[in-house]
């Protein structure tokens, strides 16, 4: 997609390297680039990227059942993550500190060292296995740490489900549920209406994330 029509303060279309399309409805879903995609309709969220660094290694028998997060701030990091796959890998994951603003995906010689020292310190058998990869993702932030989510009120038409803050594989299916009936405007319940309340583009912004 390249463009957004908009005529008259109402989404009129689309357009694409394929061509122009009509619609009356446009949704943002677009991760750490929605800005870019709210500057087409000329309207502003809170969303601000970060990238974070993970790792994967080789398959070992069973040894963590919970994910073990550790909130504990260190040098280099405010927290760290890490879980065990059902087929034996272990997957682990740094937020840095300070933040690394930007779209930014390629990896450091940082990451490893820092998330290493963290791991053995918390898991001491860690230290025997051997990492096969590392990868470096975007975190699409909001103010509040909680996705942005529901129709705009400035441009008619426009959805947003935007800023999932790192929890986009969770929330997903359940957003897709309820944008399709947001956007069928049928079967929305009051559930519904309380989550679009708590995560609509109106809302106030904390200064920082619920859950912490």
């Amino acid at each position: 997609m390249t463009g957004i029509t908009v005529t008259h303060g109402r989404i009129a279309g689309v357009t694409s390297d394929r061509g122009a399309y009509t619609a009356p409805i446009a949704i943002n879903a677009a991760g750490a680039w929605s800005p870019q995609i709210d500057a087409m309709v000329g309207v502003h969220h809170p969303v601000t990227s970060d990238s974070h660094e993970a790792g994967i290694t080789e398959p070992v028998a069973p040894l963590l059942k919970p994910m073990v997060v550790d909130i504990r701030p260190d040098l280099g990091s405010s927290n760290c993550y890490f879980f065990q796959l059902a087929s034996g890998q272990v997957v682990f994951c740094l937020t840095p500190d300070p933040p690394i603003v930007g779209l930014d995906c390629r990896e450091t010689s940082v990451f490893l060292p820092l998330v290493a020292r963290r791991l053995v310190s918390l898991v001491p058998s860690l230290a025997n296995l051997r990492v096969r990869r590392t990868w470096r993702g975007l975190y699409p932030q909001t103010p509040d740490g909680a996705p942005i989510v529901g129709r705009s009120p400035i441009v008619e038409g426009y959805i947003v489900a935007i800023g999932m803050c790192g929890q986009g594989f969770m929330l997903g299916p359940g957003l897709g549920e309820l944008l399709a009936r947001l956007v069928s405007q049928t079967n929305l319940c009051p559930e519904d209406e309380q989550v679009l309340a708590s995560l609509g583009p109106t809302r106030q912004f904390a200064s920082q994330e619920a859950l912490r």
